[in-house]
């Protein structure tokens, strides 16, 4: 008898029957599983020998069960080399071929899965993408086929763990350039096409703007650094309010007064704020309380103050200045003339600086009573106004040594002309000269009076009182 698989030699010897083992068909089978590519020729191949005792053998490829025949496509199906040209995806499934024994028929069968391989098409090719910092970065491709996996590259480096379909990861400056996905097929892989990614990034403050004390009227100059992806966009902020125009990184500014300034900075990714800065005004020097009288009329060997009061940033300096000149020592907001003697008479002001400028008080004159000397130079006399203090007209007097060309003015404490009381050319001796207020229509306030000669200028003061 035969038994699949094997080959028994039976034989009668009398009452004894010898059963002989011949040994298996097969001697090399076809791989459990053959992957192959659409539109390739998959080639099934058996070897086999015939077991002792018999003449040859008959084979028989099935597929899924069912004989196959040659034509078309298909040859070999009765050989121990199984021949499809041209493959196609219906092609795949279980594949048998059963090799018979001539003559007994003793059979043995091997089986192969086939499975058919597509070739890789990409349905949707990866974006190019533009990204903050910090964002998501997805990356992604469609294809169909059999795909073994797929492996992503940035500038022509393997991206580790970047082996699906889509890679996401939080974008990075680094993660800037080109980008691709070479998808992996028994077929041959397919690479996609390179696309390229740009990152931006957010505005950073480099270097702050900086708190500064300027004077009242000084031009100011607030500056930021910044980094990030352009264009920068700049708005700066007075006490936390939009400032029109200030859109630049650097704002300047003419201080009139202290306030608390920032300056934010953005761009497409975002926005930052820098740090909140001071810009203090310091005030200039100013009087606030002035002497407390235009006029003062003190006895010989009385005592005799002159004070002012003022305001602005600290230090502020004081220097008193009689006729003029300043007084050596007169460096305080108060001057005390202790033991006022006629050398004292004249007029007084103070001039209160500090580092923003200055401010000068009025002028106050300051006089003797019972006391009326000449001003006298080089022989020429100039006395002072009587009245005095003026309210309406007074009579100036004068002496010249020498007849000559002379000028009566009067100046305002500034030196400057109000009026010319006379001009032109007198003879030697006494003179005098009517001076009518009310005709020139002065204020009331204090002036000098001024004789210029060939021998020099002098003057005297005059208060004139409404």
């Amino acid at each position: 008898m035969w038994r699949r698989g094997l080959t028994l030699l039976v034989a009668m010897w009398g009452a004894a029957t010898v059963v002989a083992l011949a040994g298996t068909i097969i001697k090399v089978r076809p791989p459990a599983l053959q992957r192959q590519c659409e539109g390739d020729t998959l080639v099934l191949t058996v070897q086999a020998e015939p077991p002792l005792g018999e003449s040859g053998l008959q084979y028989q490829w099935f597929k899924e069960g069912q004989p196959l025949s040659d034509g078309g496509r298909i040859s070999g199906a009765q050989t121990n080399s199984l021949r499809i040209v041209n493959v196609v995806p219906a092609d795949a499934g279980v594949y048998t071929v059963v090799v018979t024994t001539i003559p007994s028929g003793a059979t043995e069968e091997a089986q192969t899965e086939v499975t058919i391989a597509q070739a890789v098409s990409i349905t949707q090719q990866p974006t190019g993408q533009t990204v903050c910092v910090g964002q998501q970065l997805t990356l992604s491709v469609q294809a169909t086929g059999t795909i073994d996996g797929y492996q992503w590259y940035h500038d022509g480096n393997i991206v580790a763990g970047a082996t699906e379909a889509t890679y996401t990861t939080t974008a990075s400056t680094s993660d800037a350039g080109e980008w691709w996905v070479v998808i992996i097929s028994p077929c041959g892989n397919t690479i996609s096409e390179r696309v390229q990614v740009t990152v931006n990034e957010p505005p950073s403050i480099a270097q702050q703007p900086q708190s500064v004390a300027v004077c009242r009227g000084a031009t100011v100059t607030l500056s930021v650094q910044a980094t990030g992806t352009g264009p920068l966009q700049y708005q700066w902020y007075r006490d936390g309010n939009p400032i029109s125009g200030a859109t630049s990184a650097t704002y300047q500014f003419t201080a009139t007064q202290t306030a608390q300034y920032s300056v934010q900075v953005s761009n497409v990714c975002g926005q930052v704020t820098s740090e909140q800065v001071t810009v203090r005004v310091k005030e200039p020097a100013r009087i606030s309380q002035q002497p407390s009288a235009d006029t003062v009329v003190a006895t010989p060997g009385s005592r005799v103050e002159l004070q002012v009061a003022a305001t602005g940033e600290p230090p502020l300096t004081y220097q008193w200045y009689k006729d003029g000149a300043p007084i050596a020592g007169a460096t305080n907001a108060l001057y005390v003339i202790p033991n006022i003697a006629q050398s004292d008479e004249g007029l007084y002001f103070c001039v209160v600086t500090n580092e923003c400028g200055s401010d000068t008080s009025r002028t106050v004159l300051v006089k003797l009573t019972g006391i009326s000397e000449p001003a006298v130079l080089n022989g020429v006399q100039l006395w002072r106004a009587e009245p005095h203090p003026v309210s309406a007209q007074a009579r100036v007097r004068y002496v010249l040594p020498e007849g000559g060309w002379v000028r009566l003015e009067l100046l305002d404490l500034h030196g400057r002309s109000v009026a010319t009381v006379y001009q032109g050319v007198r003879a030697a001796g006494e003179h005098s000269v009517v001076l009518d207020a009310e005709r020139l229509n002065l204020p009331a306030g204090v002036y000098v009076v001024q004789l210029e000669t060939a021998f020099g200028i002098v003057q005297q003061p005059l208060v004139l009182v409404r």
